[in-house]
């Protein structure tokens, strides 16, 4: 006992060692593909969970806390949403540019410098097409064009996630329109983002088609 004793080091001191290990290039600006999960905004700092799934199983397979800092998320944030109309949120897949950072206290997170919004619009574009092809399957993608077309579809039911931002401009532009025409909307929440998109969309068109005739359209 007295030996391990006078070998001992403190906790800070082995903590210190661990920044030391992991002050290596192989852990610095390296790019990496995740999930974001628990995505917080405060005080101009995005602060989130990255995660990857097993792909058949759905189980978490690895977890990490990370950071973009208040100077580089307004730039970052304002580039993902040019390229994909969309905010960062959970359930998002993205390519981020990540270097490891260890805190005596805090432990481990990664400080992310860069996104690459192409990867998750290539993501949403695959969610797209296993919407419709699911549609497509159950014999319902042309049920819209059997049905008559008002003039001037004012009742309008939309399917969306409701913090959307892409929401939020549609419903800016229907209710001030330029000719003052009045629109009854009636929002249908979905998951637009990750695994359970697929299934979402279509459950909002069903609750959608329940009150039959009750609407002229789906935005």
């Amino acid at each position: 006992m007295a030996e391990n004793a006078s070998s001992a080091i403190t906790l800070r001191e082995f903590n210190n060692r661990i920044k030391r290990l992991l002050n290596n290039p192989a852990v610095c600006n390296c790019w990496i593909r995740a999930e974001l999960s628990d995505v917080n905004v405060r005080g101009g700092h995005c602060y989130l969970e990255l995660l990857e799934k097993d792909e058949r199983t759905g189980a978490t397979v690895a977890k990490m806390r990370g950071i973009i800092w208040a100077n580089r998320f307004a730039y970052l944030r304002q580039k993902f949403l040019q390229v994909t109309g969309q905010e960062l949120r959970s359930g998002m897949k993205v390519m981020l540019e990540v270097s490891v950072n260890y805190h005596e206290q805090y432990g481990i997170s990664l400080i992310i410098t860069d996104i690459d919004p192409s990867y998750t619009l290539g993501d949403m574009e695959r969610l797209r097409r296993e919407i419709l092809a699911r549609l497509k399957a159950e014999g319902i993608i042309d049920m819209n064009k059997q049905l008559p077309f008002p003039t001037v579809p004012q009742r309008i039911a939309i399917v969306s996630a409701a913090g959307a931002a892409g929401y939020g401009d549609f419903m800016n532009q229907l209710h001030n329109n330029a000719y003052g025409l009045q629109f009854y909307t009636c929002l249908f929440p979905a998951v637009m983002q990750g695994k359970e998109t697929v299934a979402s969309v279509p459950a909002a068109l069903d609750r959608i088609n329940l009150p039959l005739g009750l609407f002229d359209c789906v935005g």
